[in-house]
């Protein structure tokens, strides 16, 4: 990785409600939003579209890595929702401290997993996303804070369980 790594340069986000199921997605620069989940959600809709829309958000700036060099879907999707619990939004889905199966299991466990790797090691996410712009590989976890992801994972599974 370059410290020389670029940003996405993004001048316009296209916004759209559609009639659809599911909540939301983004591709490129276009979040779309379910009508179907607006007119059916119980409890503060303020909080709750805010809280999507951070999560989407951050799918339109962050990297994925390359074509045959992907990051897992989990952890893409466990990027946003730490995102969005930074910004004490809470996350996607029910879940707490130590849940989970495997780091990358996405939302709401990939998210408490960063958070704890984050703690241990500020800038973690940042600089892991910086590193998905060349491509995708487990070793980011050994290079950025000198554990592997598994062990990562098993030291925070017995401190949460």
């Amino acid at each position: 990785m370059s410290p020389d790594t670029p940003k996405k340069e993004i001048d316009t986000i296209h916004f759209t409600v559609d009639d659809m199921p599911g909540v939301a997605y983004a591709i490129g620069v276009e979040i779309h939003l379910s009508a179907q989940f607006v007119a059916t959600f119980t409890g503060d809709l303020v909080f709750e579209l805010l809280s999507v829309l951070y999560h989407e958000m951050t799918h339109i700036w962050q990297w994925f890595g390359k074509e045959g060099s992907r990051a897992p879907q989990g952890l893409i999707e466990g990027i946003a929702d730490f995102m969005r619990l930074k910004a004490k939004l809470g996350v996607s889905t029910n879940g707490f401290v130590g849940s989970g199966s495997h780091w990358d299991e996405g939302y709401t466990v990939t998210a408490l997993f960063l958070n704890y790797v984050n703690d241990l090691h500020p800038s973690f996410v940042a600089e892991l996303n910086k590193k998905l712009y060349d491509g995708w590989s487990e070793s980011y976890f050994q290079d950025l804070t000198g554990k592997s992801v598994d062990q990562l994972w098993s030291d925070y599974k017995q401190k949460f369980q």
